[in-house]
């Protein structure tokens, strides 16, 4: 029990320094408000890749924002997986459902092997999103290194989008 509220903390700890802490310092080396950077900031754990419209309307430079969007993301990513670990090292039921799937992936050796490249387009999906990849991820017992790259990767890809449309080189027909 301590163990895990330990680990609860520290998940805390790793979204505050990766997803706040960090984004902050960038601000400040780079002289943007830091109001505007926790509207940013705020904006990317409510409105996720959508965040990118948020941070051109507040007036920050592109490259800026997407910097600030991804450190978030990875702040949530890390301490998303941090949680989940958490859960099934305390829950036994967690636990046997995690054992469940492992055994259930072994059966396919190319989606456990090399599944967690489907992760790239799961942020871009509206119901998926950010959050749930992570834990699809985690679920299918896919490779955490790989799952946390590919998911950042397509954070970063669907974020890019977002903000070429924001700044209208891509225009989209509904």
């Amino acid at each position: 029990m301590i163990d895990g509220i330990r680990r609860g903390f520290r998940a805390i700890a790793i979204a505050f320094v990766v997803a706040t802490l960090i984004p902050l310092l960038l601000g400040l080396a780079l002289s943007v408000p830091t109001g505007r950077v926790l509207g940013l900031i705020a904006s990317t754990l409510l409105l996720q890749a959508n965040a990118a419209f948020v941070g051109l309307s507040l007036g920050l430079n592109p490259v800026f924002v997407l910097a600030v969007m991804t450190a978030v993301e990875l702040g949530v990513v890390l301490a998303i997986y941090e949680i989940l670990d958490v859960f099934a090292e305390q829950s036994e039921r967690v636990k046997r459902f995690t054992e469940s799937t492992e055994a259930k992936m072994e059966r396919y050796p190319i989606l456990h092997r090399y599944g967690a490249v489907t992760l790239i387009v799961l942020p871009a999906l509206p119901v998926i999103g950010l959050y749930s990849s992570v834990v699809i991820g985690w679920l299918l017992r896919w490779n955490k290194l790989q799952s946390i790259f590919f998911v950042t990767l397509g954070w970063i890809l669907v974020t890019t989008f977002l903000l070429l449309v924001a700044l209208g080189f891509v225009r989209v027909v509904i």
